[in-house]
């Protein structure tokens, strides 16, 4: 997937077929809503490249975005959870029989209304799935085009509001009887006399 957040859409639809086996609509539906979840956090921090090798799992980059982002509905982060636990269970055991059963808690997360509505077979279920992705990813993207993303994030308001500690420019340390003077140049670098 593109890290331009103007293609991410379209490139999901591309990227996420409408096909009979949701094992597809799992695994290919969890790699863009993380990728969406990588560049929420990087425009909330100011140095986004710091964190870039930091190795954070799904869940981890899934609560960061929930701690950033203003919204406690969990009609918005239910789902993806539940995406990302059947995508777990998928990755570290092969499909069988059970999977049509397994995906009624991620359908219900969902479509928690409507669940009911859904035809209880797999190519039915596999493309309600396939919505229900699409729909989260297009809600959890109008977080990163919405009013505080880039220079405007949360954070960086915050961080304008608190002043920066101001270094002393000269100090002094006594160390038994003698007596040291720091001064601090422009530069960072201190000079005892």
């Amino acid at each position: 997937m593109t890290k331009d957040p103007e293609n991410y859409f379209e490139r999901l639809k591309n990227h996420l077929p409408v096909v009979k086996d949701p094992t597809v609509v799992i695994l290919r539906g969890h790699l863009p809503i993380e990728e969406l979840l990588e560049a929420l956090i990087a425009a909330s921090l100011f140095n986004p490249a710091a964190i870039r090798d930091s190795r954070l799992t799904f869940f981890q980059k899934f609560c960061l975005c929930r701690g950033l982002i203003d919204s406690s509905d969990e009609d918005l982060w239910k789902p993806i959870e539940a995406l990302n636990g059947l995508r777990n269970a998928l990755s570290h055991n092969l499909p069988d029989e059970t999977l049509l059963k397994k995906l009624d808690p991620v359908s219900k997360a969902f479509f928690p209304d409507d669940h009911d509505k859904i035809p209880n077979d797999i190519y039915a279920k596999s493309k309600a799935l396939r919505k229900g992705v699409i729909f989260h990813f297009a809600l959890l993207s109008g977080y990163l085009k919405g009013p505080r993303a880039s220079s405007n994030s949360r954070m960086q308001q915050i961080a304008k509001k608190k002043r920066a500690p101001v270094m002393p420019t000269s100090g002094t340390v006594n160390h038994g009887q003698n007596r040291q003077v720091i001064h601090m140049a422009g530069n960072g670098q201190a000079k005892v006399s």
